[in-house]
């Protein structure tokens, strides 16, 4: 008898704890939800903000889009020396331009790729072993530019550079 009624207790409580949390999470998801209809983004009232997209919560603030971060191996005559991930940040002029940058996100990753894993293998955007940051930033700008436009992209931020030598 003891066992059953330990056994009806726990279950009770399991059962009373899914229940309030999922009212939290009903309660919460209607709030995030008025928050994204509002649409309110700083210094461009009514437009959606894109996933992966941070700031311009105010008029005039930055506003940065996230790539993924990208692995490219450097390849020798030897063979594969390293691998190098690159994580970068793309400073844009507006949502419009975010939007942009998501919807052509396969051709900004090809020319990011083009133009980063052939200057990593030529040698061009290294020095010596090491990666050369301001080179990869150069190199990253011109090749985004090349998709989206001339006057898109402000900045490119390199967030982290890693290397594994093999």
């Amino acid at each position: 008898m003891a066992r059953f009624l330990t056994f009806s207790l726990l279950l009770l409580s399991v059962l009373s704890i899914n229940l309030v949390g999922s009212h939290f999470a009903f309660a919460n998801e209607g709030k995030a939800e008025k928050k994204a209809e509002s649409g309110d983004h700083g210094g461009e009232k009514g437009k959606k903000k894109p996933e992966g997209v941070v700031g311009g919560r105010f008029a005039g603030d930055p506003i940065y889009v996230h790539i993924a971060p990208m692995v490219m191996p450097v390849i020798s005559d030897a063979g594969v020396e390293q691998l190098v991930t690159i994580v970068l940040d793309i400073e844009v002029k507006d949502f419009d331009t975010a939007d942009n940058l998501h919807s052509n996100m396969s051709k900004v990753m090809d020319a990011l790729m083009r133009g980063l894993y052939g200057g990593l293998g030529q040698g061009s955007l290294r020095k010596g072993k090491l990666v050369d940051v301001a080179k990869v930033k150069t190199k990253a700008t011109l090749a985004l530019r090349e998709v989206l436009g001339e006057d898109s992209i402000k900045n490119v931020l390199v967030q982290g550079v890693s290397q594994r030598m093999l």
